[in-house]
């Protein structure tokens, strides 16, 4: 018999809310990503949307392992991973971290409140997440759209192209500049 072992799984379950106290997993996420790594082996480190949960896990790790500031470790973080934004209740549990391990919060948080995601076609609130506004367009604008948002932003750029009278490829002529202006 022949066994092949292609990695090695952690698994926690984590709600991802600000009273979820995610730091009772720092030390045993910590050694668990050091055993693979003395293993010659890479980790992944994932969770649902991949922004908030396993960011904030990642950052733990470098201040609680390889000596980060909070502000050192989400500088690292933010060049490799733009849309990381852990949510404000880790956000504090890393501040305290932070200060914890070197004795002062290296970097303030800036509080991000929800905003609702409006559906570009008919204007209507979606939701607070991406995933609501795509299954927004595809259950209200089937037909209209594949689902996408670069769709639904690809036909309300036709539509307001068709309100101004320009062609894909043409120019707005010099009446049509007199009577559409952008500030009408």
């Amino acid at each position: 018999m022949f066994v092949i072992f292609l990695f090695t799984l952690w698994f926690e379950q984590v709600c991802d809310t600000e009273n979820s106290d995610i730091g009772v997993l720092f030390d045993e996420a910590c050694d668990f990503i050091e055993d693979v790594e003395r293993g010659g082996q890479r980790v992944l480190v994932h969770c649902f949307e991949g922004k908030s949960r396993s960011v904030t896990v990642l950052l733990a790790y470098l201040m609680l392992r390889k000596n980060f500031t909070l502000l050192e470790a989400w500088n690292a973080m933010r060049k490799v991973h733009r849309r990381a934004q852990p949510n404000d209740g880790f956000a504090k549990i890393l501040q305290e971290l932070d200060k914890k391990l070197h004795g002062k919060v290296s970097m303030e948080w800036q509080r991000r409140k929800p905003t609702m995601k409006v559906c570009p076609i008919c204007g209507k609130n979606a939701g607070l997440s991406s995933s609501s506004l795509k299954l927004h367009l595809q259950k209200s604008h089937k037909r209209l759209s594949s689902g996408s948002v670069d769709s639904a932003m690809t036909m309300e750029i036709q539509k307001a192209l068709t309100t101004l009278n320009i062609s894909r490829g043409g120019s707005v002529s010099p009446k049509q500049r007199q009577t559409h202006s952008m500030t009408d």
